[in-house]
């Protein structure tokens, strides 16, 4: 339909013109010598184009804007977070960015698991899909905590600003899961076939094998 074509059109261009600042800026920090933080742009740059390389490699389409709020949740946090400052500008700049981050990382959490169950990979009730949801939210805050806790000692940064900061942004984490786990079961639970399969089908697509492409 022509109002979706323009959406994904306007959702790409962003999410590419987000991905050419991040590129833009990576010879100017190693030319003034921020040879760590042109490394976390490096990695920014390399996971931010993994939705398109699926896209391009398995000629899938990725739903719900994927690549887009990966690459948003990138650029809030190398660009505007570290190089302009925002952690220390905007109040609850961090907190707001660990609810916006975790929730993609819970959200591909939740549509990966789910996808294993819709093509029968794998046998989980939707409620356990959600509990998984949540763990898995908290891990990943935890790990990033001691990567924040590796990085403050080896390089001598202020990522942590104590135990207070880093159990908040734990809660946080742990915040941004339940919210996406719920809403993921409640999208499976009231949502239509058709939109169930939208859900699941293109990351399905991975695991499915042909002529098992029935929802279970």
């Amino acid at each position: 339909m022509p109002g979706s074509w323009r959406t994904i059109t306007v959702g790409t261009v962003i999410s590419w013109a987000m991905k050419l600042i991040l590129i833009a800026l990576l010879p100017y920090e190693v030319y003034i010598g921020e040879y760590l933080f042109s490394v976390a742009t490096l990695i920014a740059i390399g996971v931010s184009l993994v939705p398109s390389i699926v896209e391009r490699n398995y000629r899938i389409h990725l739903p719900f804007e994927l690549d887009l709020l990966i690459t948003l949740a990138l650029f809030l946090h190398t660009f505007m977070g570290e190089w302009l400052m925002f952690y220390e500008k905007v109040w609850l700049w961090d907190k707001i960015l660990h609810l916006y981050g975790t929730g993609v990382i819970s959200l591909l959490a939740f549509m990966l698991v789910y996808s294993l169950h819709y093509t029968h990979k794998l046998r989980l009730t939707i409620p356990f899909i959600g509990f998984f949801t949540v763990i898995f939210a908290v891990a990943m805050g935890a790990m990033w905590e001691i990567l924040e806790f590796w990085v403050d000692n080896v390089f001598a940064k202020q990522m942590q600003k104590g135990l207070a900061d880093t159990m908040w942004d734990m809660i946080y984490d742990a915040v941004a899961g339940v919210i996406t786990a719920t809403m993921g079961m409640l999208y499976v639970r009231y949502s239509t076939p058709e939109k169930r399969k939208r859900l699941a089908v293109t990351l399905g697509e991975l695991f499915v094998k042909d002529g098992d492409k029935n929802p279970p």
